[in-house]
């Protein structure tokens, strides 16, 4: 995740089964933070901020494990997702935060989803430089689909097919009433 937005791509397993409209291609996905969000982005113009870029990337965890659970069966599988930010990594291993922050709220999330979706996460490091693929999905909003793939294609493995997931304003709405702090019902 970033300042303007989140995206990810999915690898998945030969094992998992995709859901109807999907296939066993790389999933990719990306969106584009609101500028109500973007103008709560503790910054160094903006050190009143209430939303730090940690609170963003653990959003991206999420909305990059609801990709995964949307376009393939997730039951009692086990999930291992990475980032690129150690505040976030550690928030999701914990599964909590000693804190009435933006984490907490989207923790409860996490918690909530993994329950539901009936998988086990694991989540482990990867350096930024090693994860251009997310990086470039979570900035380059300007560019349509087809550019961003072919800005990102020297880093895919070939063949050069993927599909696109994108969540549901539903989905969206939890994520973003909990970097606000409020819950949706």
């Amino acid at each position: 995740a970033s300042g303007k937005g989140a995206g990810g791509i999915w690898f998945p397993a030969p094992q998992l089964n995709p859901r109807q409209g999907y296939s066993q291609k790389p999933v990719v996905w990306r969106f584009e933070w609101p500028q109500h969000i973007i103008d709560k982005l503790v910054t160094s113009e903006n050190p009143s901020g209430t939303i730090s870029n940690s609170d963003l990337e653990l959003a991206g965890g999420l909305i990059h494990l609801e990709a995964l659970a949307q376009t393939f069966d997730v039951r009692e599988r086990t999930l291992l997702s990475k980032t690129d930010n150690l505040n976030t990594l550690f928030w999701q291993r914990k599964g909590s935060a000693t804190t009435e922050k933006v984490p907490s709220h989207l923790l409860r999330l996490f918690g909530i989803h993994q329950r539901y979706h009936r998988y086990v996460s694991r989540h482990d490091y990867i350096p930024g430089e090693s994860n251009p693929l997310a990086d470039g999905l979570s900035r380059d909003f300007n560019l349509t689909w087809d550019e961003q793939m072919e800005v990102l294609a020297p880093h895919l493995p070939t063949p050069r097919e993927y599909q696109i997931w994108t969540p549901t304003e539903e989905f969206m709405d939890a994520i973003l009433g909990a970097l606000l702090r409020k819950r949706v019902p």
